[in-house]
């Protein structure tokens, strides 16, 4: 995706991974899509700013599930235009990193789990970019990602089969040096909301039916591009899954039923109309006796 200058992609095995549904916020400074994820597989971020100056500093926060990952500030080749960077893992201690992966969601029955929080932002890779100040002075990293395995409830709403691991540990033999900056001002927000393939195309599906039906806002402003940015290529999709059938058929009877409760209603006001109406096209009475014109 990107927004002006601003482009983030997500990238498993070196291959761009497709972004479908894209949507852009109102005032054009946030960008949603769906991704693909993929069970095991290792996956980067990429970031990239097209308009390089260097008399300023843009850096990259990134947050997975909600955890921070810290910020990346965007080099630039000599004589260059477009600034760079990526992230691939994340730090645990002065010298060792983990990948990160995307992976199956533990799942629990056990009770104890069923009210426990979770982050509003599971299933979503977020990337900020920002204008920031850089301090002259380097210091040691005082923060690392010591992340314990997350487990849901079998029931909850945020069992969406995937989240972010991190893979096995591995030594980094030049530690790099955390750099203090402070934001100057916020630039450009890009939210992937990551699913299996096939719960992707479930969830579009099921959107879009409620904004035929008029039950959910229609979306914001789409993402200008060559091809409608919201048709799923189908020729990458899994074969039908009868669970994604059956609740699009739930779906569909709660929307009949809707509209069979406005019924009777309807029928009533007519019945009153009709009423109305007969006696108004009843002729005049006339008393006794009365003597009628016919000249």
């Amino acid at each position: 995706m990107h927004l002006g200058q601003y482009y983030a992609t997500i990238h498993v095995d070196g291959a761009l991974l497709p972004e479908y549904a894209i949507e852009l916020s109102n005032d054009g400074m946030e960008a949603t899509c769906w991704i693909p994820s993929q069970n095991n597989k290792n996956f980067s971020i990429e970031l990239k700013n097209t308009n390089y100056s260097h008399r300023e500093t843009i850096s990259g926060r990134i947050a997975v599930d909600g955890i921070k990952c810290g910020g990346l500030h965007l080099a630039c080749r000599s004589g260059g235009r477009t600034s760079t960077a990526q992230r691939d893992s994340v730090s645990t201690s002065a010298n060792t990193r983990r990948p990160l992966t995307f992976g199956q969601q533990a799942l629990t029955d056990d009770d104890a789990y069923l009210n426990a929080a979770i982050s509003p932002d599971l299933g979503t890779i977020k990337v900020d970019f920002c204008l920031v100040q850089v301090s002259r002075k380097k210091k040691d990293r005082k923060w690392y990602v010591r992340h314990e395995p997350r487990i849901l409830h079998e029931h909850s709403k945020k069992g969406i089969g995937h989240s972010i691991q991190f893979g096995p540990e591995f030594h980094r033999q030049n530690p790099s040096k955390m750099t203090a900056s402070h934001t100057i001002q916020s630039m450009a927000r890009f939210n992937f909301k990551y699913r299996p393939i096939g719960t992707i195309r479930s969830n579009i599906r099921r959107l879009r039916l409620l904004r035929a039906e008029g039950i959910t806002p229609p979306a914001p402003r789409e993402e200008r591009a060559a091809t409608p940015p919201d048709v799923v290529d189908l020729s990458m999709e899994v074969d039908e899954d009868d669970a994604e059938e059956a609740e699009i058929k739930k779906l569909k009877m709660k929307l009949e039923a809707l509209k069979n409760k406005r019924q009777p209603k309807q029928v009533k006001r007519e019945a009153s109309f009709e009423v109305k109406k007969e006696i108004k096209r009843e002729g005049p009475i006339f008393l006794p006796g009365e003597v009628i014109d016919l000249t």
